[in-house]
């Protein structure tokens, strides 16, 4: 029986070192905050690598906002498994995720020429392209949200 416990237990270990990447554990003592007013609800999960993964499920609209240190863009997760408030489980070391991106609205159009033949005007680009601004370190997570609010997450 002992045999047994200790070759199971070694097992786990190994997987644990070798899906570090993908385990994301709760930390309970982070905090989030969006324009220095602290957010409740909102639970911070990290892996090995101090990626973070925001999650919070109240309603209206439950989200789930990953951040990776290799990419530094802030998405949705494409695939997570999760033990409610304990730990999360992703597809891979570098998770597909879908990016956060703003509501921008296109630009005005401007009158349409008045004579036959006159060319048009060229269609103005989509304004409010979305720079989420990650700065990344063992202690602190800032980027800005899509909507411009400063978010700030605190690891202890």
């Amino acid at each position: 029986m002992k045999t047994t416990l200790t070759v199971l237990a070694v097992l786990f270990l190994v997987a644990l070192i070798y899906y570090r990447q993908r385990i994301y554990v709760r930390d309970p003592l982070a905090s989030v905050y969006r324009d220095d007013v602290k957010q409740e609800g909102v639970q911070v999960f990290i892996n090995y690598s101090n990626d973070v993964l925001l999650e919070q499920d109240s309603p209206p609209t439950p989200t789930r906002i990953l951040i990776q240190d290799w990419n530094k863009t802030p998405g949705t997760p494409m695939s997570l498994t999760c033990l409610h408030w304990l730990a999360c489980f992703t597809d891979s070391d570098r998770t597909s995720t879908i990016p956060l991106v703003p509501t921008a609205q296109p630009a005005p159009q401007p009158p349409a020429p008045s004579r036959r033949g006159a060319a048009s005007p060229a269609r103005p680009a989509v304004t409010g392209k979305y720079d989420p601004k990650v700065f990344m370190t063992g202690h602190e997570i800032l980027f800005t949200a899509p909507d411009n609010s400063a978010m700030r997450i605190e690891l202890h």
